[in-house]
């Protein structure tokens, strides 16, 4: 089996959702004004099994241009980012992190299973989290306790954008509880200047 094979499979129940396959990538992409909804499929071969894992991703542009101009990320990386990414199994299924596949029919199963579960849940959820005020309160929520993910900074600097941008009342716990929770880390001085360059911007945002 080849991951495009595998990827293939899904097409046109995706194009029918106004999803387009970016073959270059392996995922599924639907574009809005403000921002897309993705769908990644990680195909990987094993000599003692084959694992199928997929993942749904959101952007918001308006998130990433911002945070991206205080932070020292590559262009490629700023223009293509996304401000969540999920796991299937993490969005409330009975999904395994992976798929065992061993065979075409497994491999049959796995897909009418997920695509029900798009048809159900899936795109549901997506639909909410393209809605900036949902996306911040799913970020919040993702973890046990905001202040404690694995990447503190990027989680920072999507949550108290979102927050000020979109459901200001969040902001000031956010952008106090990071900042203490960066200190207490022992972040670099460079990134800790970063932050405080970018609430300070937030601080002063006029939002309509």
């Amino acid at each position: 089996m080849r991951k495009l094979d595998v990827v293939g499979l899904h097409e046109r129940f995706f194009i029918d959702k106004g999803f387009v396959l970016q073959s270059s990538k392996m995922l599924f992409e639907k574009v809005f004004p403000h921002g897309k909804q993705v769908v990644f499929i990680h195909f990987s071969e094993a000599p003692e099994a084959n694992h199928l894992e997929y993942f749904f991703g959101v952007r918001i542009n308006e998130v990433e241009e911002l945070i991206h101009s205080y932070l020292p990320t590559p262009q490629h990386y700023a223009e293509n980012s996304l401000t969540l990414v999920q796991p299937l199994d993490k969005l409330g299924s009975d999904f395994p992190e992976k798929f065992i596949v061993t065979n075409k029919e497994d491999l049959s199963s796995v897909v009418s299973q997920v695509e029900n579960y798009f048809m159900k849940t899936g795109f549901s959820w997506l639909d909410q989290m393209i809605q900036p005020s949902g996306l911040e309160k799913e970020i919040l929520k993702s973890t046990t306790n905001p202040l404690e993910s694995e990447n503190l900074v990027y989680t920072a600097f999507r949550s108290t954008a979102l927050s000020k941008l979109y459901n200001p009342g969040d902001y000031q716990f956010l952008r106090n509880g990071f900042l203490a929770q960066m200190n207490y880390e022992q972040m670099t001085p460079f990134t800790i200047a970063a932050f405080l360059q970018f609430i300070d911007y937030l601080d002063h945002l006029n939002i309509a």
